[in-house]
């Protein structure tokens, strides 16, 4: 069995504290790693990267768990490698 890592943009809600959806982001299970990304005039969006088994994990699962975090717009899959 190998690993896979899959990065996700994450939209928040307009108003939403990207603190606080960064924080919550960061307690989901399989995240290796969480940042804002700045895009322009002040806008941030929460960049996030998750290992996952590929062959027992499904990515489709962990983006429905994004979802379903508090503050969270859109997410959309910026890549998904496969580690080893």
């Amino acid at each position: 069995m190998g690993k896979a890592m899959i990065v996700y943009r994450v939209y928040p809600q307009e108003g939403y504290d990207l603190a606080k959806l960064v924080d919550a982001i960061g307690r989901l299970d399989k995240i290796r790693g969480v940042q804002r990304e700045p895009i322009a005039f002040g806008l941030e969006l929460v960049k996030c990267g998750f290992l996952i088994d590929d062959k027992l994990d499904k990515p489709e699962e962990i983006e429905q768990k994004l979802r379903k975090v508090d503050g969270v717009k859109e997410v959309e899959t910026l890549d998904v490698t496969l580690i080893s």
